[in-house]
């Protein structure tokens, strides 16, 4: 049997398109083979060389790592926009962690039925889920709908200002720490978030009212030190650095509290005077702060009586005439080395400041300890400041029990340091 030349007979077809669907006898003859042969080739070119035949699919598929998806065979979908796009993905719920794009050519015909080359795509990607405590869109998005009714909500009655407005300006700071939202309190001691935001707003009303005797021209409200119990759900609820951790909500529900209190207490505090925010992240809500930082920032962007240091830093000051006041959280720098990191962090302004303290939370124990000299000061104090959160099991089970939880307020006078020292004791059952 004659051998045939199957190469030769696909080039005479592409070269004659019109013959891949008709007069496969004719082609037959003149290439001295059978009917069959020409029409299994023609077939074979017709699946080539038509893209149409080659119906475009999308996947979604989700795992226990993310989700990932696919397009193949496609002229649309040509880039990860397209993709996801394709695919509907929602950008509220997933990430891209990596995705790829090929492409390879078919032949075709245009509409002469000249033979042309098509460039088709395949394309793939790979998501993660969203921490929806990073989701700064969807932050941006609650915080609108979350905190703009409080605007009218909150009772301008609570706090007045100081009528005392012909003394010397004095600074009003108030540092509510390791509040933790979210705890789980032992039997005696029950904790919730309403709880905790009850102790919080009567801390502020109480530490004002201690103060009104002073002419207060500007307040230094240091949030967070553990605001938060945790700082994450996924895979568990768990500290910043993975300590695991029992809560009485989710995540996102302590997340989203935490932030209505503070923009109702920022609120309140705005009947007395100007305020200036301090974050201070904490060891169990190191990210979650950092966010909650920046929700504050948009909602009072437009707002010149509130400002709001977000900064990167873990420890933060604010100079108040005379006074250098320095907060953070207290687990990080030991406290004899403290003298010489202030001392060098802040050397710019070191000669135009007399009075410097340290305050620092963690610990949820009152305690203040005077350092050696520091260059023209007369001496550094730092303070370890009490907590008015609930006790949980771990703290119950070491036997740290039996501190009074409060919160702390300081009065300072704008070139003499410190002029009050004010407590908020939550109140025994």
């Amino acid at each position: 049997m004659k051998k045939v030349d199957t190469d030769k007979i696909k080039e005479y077809l592409l070269a004659n398109p019109e013959f891949l669907n008709s007069k496969y006898a004719n082609t037959a003859k003149l290439f001295d083979t059978n009917y069959e042969v020409i029409r299994s080739l023609a077939r074979g070119l017709r699946d080539k060389i038509n893209p149409q035949h080659s119906k475009e699919t999308t996947n979604f598929e989700e795992n226990k790592d993310g989700a990932v998806v696919t397009c193949e065979d496609s002229k649309r979908v040509k880039s990860l926009d397209d993709l996801l796009k394709a695919c509907n993905v929602n950008l509220n719920v997933w990430e891209v962690d990596k995705y790829d794009i090929g492409t390879y050519e078919v032949t075709g015909f245009d509409k002469a039925k000249r033979p042309i080359t098509i460039p088709m795509f395949r394309t793939k990607a790979w998501l993660k889920r969203i921490d929806p405590t990073m989701n700064i869109q969807k932050i941006r998005e609650e915080l609108v709908q979350d905190l703009v009714p409080l605007f009218d909500s909150v009772p301008r009655e609570i706090i007045r200002p100081s009528s005392y407005k012909d003394d010397d300006p004095h600074l009003l700071e108030i540092n509510a720490c390791d509040l933790h939202l979210g705890k789980i309190g032992i039997e005696g001691d029950r904790y919730s978030l309403d709880i905790a935001r009850n102790r919080m707003l009567k801390a502020l009303e109480h530490l004002v009212k201690r103060a009104s005797g002073f002419y207060i021209d500007k307040i230094l409200f240091v949030v967070g030190n553990d605001f938060l119990n945790s700082d994450g759900d996924f895979p568990i609820a768990s500290t910043t650095k993975g300590t695991p951790q029992s809560n009485t909500d989710s995540h996102i529900e302590m997340y989203r509290s935490g932030r209505k209190l503070l923009v109702e207490c920022i609120n309140m505090l705005l009947d007395v005077s100007e305020v200036h925010v301090v974050v201070i992240p904490g060891n169990h809500d190191k990210e979650s702060m950092m966010h909650i930082g920046d929700a504050l920032e948009v909602c009072y962007e437009n707002n010149g009586n509130v400002t709001v240091d977000n900064s990167a830093s873990m420890m933060k000051a604010y100079q108040y005439g005379t006074c250098l006041i320095i907060n953070d959280h207290g687990d990080g720098a030991k406290i004899n080395n403290l003298p010489g990191i202030v001392s060098q962090r802040y050397r710019d302004i070191w000669s135009s400041v007399r009075h410097v303290e340290v305050h620092r939370g963690h610990l949820h124990t009152n305690k203040a300890y005077k350092m050696q000299a520091v260059e023209e000061l007369n001496g550094l104090t730092v303070r370890n400041l009490s907590s008015m959160t609930a006790t949980d099991e771990w703290h119950d089970t070491k036997g740290f029990v039996g501190n009074t939880k409060r919160a702390s307020a300081f009065v300072w006078s704008k070139f003499n340091g410190v002029q009050a020292k004010l407590n908020y004791n939550v109140e025994v059952n």
